[in-house]
């Protein structure tokens, strides 16, 4: 009878189990974005870590439960995992081109991949309150943050993870004031090169969920008026319109107006 598998492998189950791909080539620092943690020492010396494929070790289950097995390592660069066909279906019928990803919690380890990601995101976007490299975050405050959310279990930052990449973000922030625990402020992010392909939506659903689980009954968005991709994916997912703002916001010296939505969950 096979141990449980480790918690800190449960992510990189997950990427697998999503995986469509016949072929995935992940870099160790992939696969330690997709797991928010380090790979272990072994990882890095041993190429029979790789190859364990019984108890006591349990980590290689991340993969062979999804039918990968790994076909070739390169030690501290990189892995590669193949699908194993099954029985009486030669043809799995994947796309090569589609991605794997993962929505995951983020972990200490994260704090440096986040903010660089959020930086990214405020370089790119045109609806964005903070310009590139003005809040000054730094690994220590992010973590330190991370403490007092654990604690609080009231707000979160949702990652998602592409292929290894970071490609987007949900923050959720909760009110700690005992009348309005009950309602919490979400904001999403995404990079550019990821827009349009359902990440969105995946975020916000997670979003939601999290939120559930977390005894949160009420969630609001503030989105610029001109966001229109926002708009209709909020309201998509039954977020509604409780009023605006009237030049609430200044963008080179451009006034844009917000719109304040809500969700009772």
């Amino acid at each position: 009878m096979s141990k449980k598998m480790e918690k800190k492998y449960i992510p990189l189950a997950e990427f697998f189990q999503n995986a469509t791909q016949n072929e995935i080539t992940l870099t160790y620092e992939a696969i330690e974005n997709i797991m928010g943690q380090a790979l272990p020492n072994a990882a890095y010396l041993n190429l029979s870590w790789w190859k364990k494929t019984k108890p006591p070790l349990t980590h290689y289950q991340s993969w062979f439960n999804a039918n990968y097995n790994v076909i070739d390592v390169q030690l501290g660069q990189s892995v590669k995992f193949s699908r194993l066909k099954q029985a009486g279906n030669e043809e799995n019928g994947t796309d090569e081109n589609t991605q794997a990803s993962i929505i995951r919690p983020i972990e200490t380890e994260d704090a440096r991949s986040f903010i660089r990601l959020q930086e990214q995101i405020y370089e790119q976007s045109d609806f964005e309150y903070y310009e590139p490299n003005v809040q000054h975050l730094t690994v220590q405050v992010i973590r330190k943050q991370m403490a007092e959310w654990r604690k609080f279990k009231r707000q979160t930052i949702l990652l998602c993870i592409v292929n290894g990449e970071f490609a987007g973000y949900s923050r959720i922030n909760g009110y700690k004031e005992q009348r309005l625990q009950h309602v919490a402020a979400i904001r999403i992010g995404v990079l550019k090169n990821y827009e349009n392909t359902g990440i969105g939506t995946s975020l916000l659903e997670n979003s939601i969920k999290w939120a559930k689980q977390n005894g949160i009954e009420r969630l609001e968005a503030v989105i610029m008026s001109h966001n229109s991709k926002a708009i209709a994916l909020f309201e998509k997912q039954g977020f509604t319109a409780e009023g605006k703002k009237i030049h609430a916001v200044k963008i080179d010296n451009e006034y844009y107006d917000e719109i304040m939505y809500s969700k009772l969950i």
